[in-house]
């Protein structure tokens, strides 16, 4: 499966039973990758290694799960039981093996099988979790004098995205949008109220150019990436920091994002606007 975009989330409990603070640096823990982004075929079955890297001084357990990965009502990130939330694939991963040890500095490889239904149209979500425990005993380390005894939990949540190869339907529209002209103090800013009501997740990409009353070109930037998961509708920001003399000028943004076995498609949207 095609790899896009690695994105790692991790968050590190530490939790002192007795004695100073044992510290463990968080980079010297890694997830490979921790972010799948794949076309896949109804019917099919995929497999997906994950590697686990383990650079400090303790044997750590790895238990292996999965839970949903939707958004809310504000945008904001949901997560839920397996087959819980929409547009869920959980239920089709499973891990070979779902407990794994690995040993201080080395690394550990685990699978992933994930098995698409013949019914699957469109995107589907999962957030794989990796949690550690260290594996050495409490009790030999409090035979040890002076020896400090800690238990380290850290906990990796990555984020597979699948999208069928057919049976998807693609459709980005521009609901409307807004420019604030730069002032002394800030940039340029315009914000399009953008909505996906495809059947999968989309990554919109968009470039812009601004143009004076005689058509003149006066700037041109590009706005960061942003997904847009199926059914989402939130706002896609760009700024600009030149400087603009008063008049009335227009800005025209150019949206893209990619469609499974088809061209990009393409929003052209323009917005005018007055600098005073």
């Amino acid at each position: 499966m095609r790899r896009i975009l690695f994105i790692l989330f991790v968050f590190v409990c530490f939790s002192l039973i007795e004695g100073s603070l044992a510290f463990v640096n968080a980079q010297s823990l890694g997830l490979t990758p921790a972010m799948i982004d794949a076309k896949v075929k109804r019917g099919s079955t995929y497999t997906q290694a994950f590697t686990l890297s383990n650079g400090s001084n303790a044997r750590l357990r790895v238990h292996c799960s999965v839970s949903d990965y939707w958004y809310g009502e504000h945008n904001e990130r949901l997560m839920g039981r397996p087959g819980t939330l929409p547009r869920s694939a959980s239920l089709w991963v499973q891990f070979t093996p779902s407990e794994i040890v690995v040993e201080p500095h080395a690394s550990a490889t685990i699978k992933a099988i994930i098995t698409v239904p013949l019914t699957a149209a469109g995107g589907y979500y999962t957030a794989p979790l990796f949690e550690t425990d260290a594996v050495d005993s409490p009790a030999l380390a409090a035979q040890l004098p002076g020896t400090t005894r800690a238990t380290i939990r850290v906990r990796f949540q990555g984020l597979i995205l699948l999208t069928t190869e057919d049976a998807t339907e693609y459709n980005v529209e521009i609901m409307g949008g807004r420019v604030a002209p730069p002032t002394d103090s800030s940039p340029l800013e315009m914000q399009l109220d953008v909505r996906n009501r495809g059947t999968a997740h989309a990554r919109v990409r968009g470039l812009f150019a601004l143009f004076d009353e005689a058509g003149r070109l006066m700037g041109r930037g590009r706005i960061d990436e942003k997904r847009y998961m199926p059914g989402q509708r939130d706002l896609f920001r760009g700024t600009w920091a030149g400087t603009l003399p008063p008049g009335h000028y227009t800005a025209v943004v150019t949206l893209s994002y990619d469609r499974a076995g088809m061209e990009p498609a393409t929003l052209v949207y323009e917005m005018p606007f007055d600098v005073h």
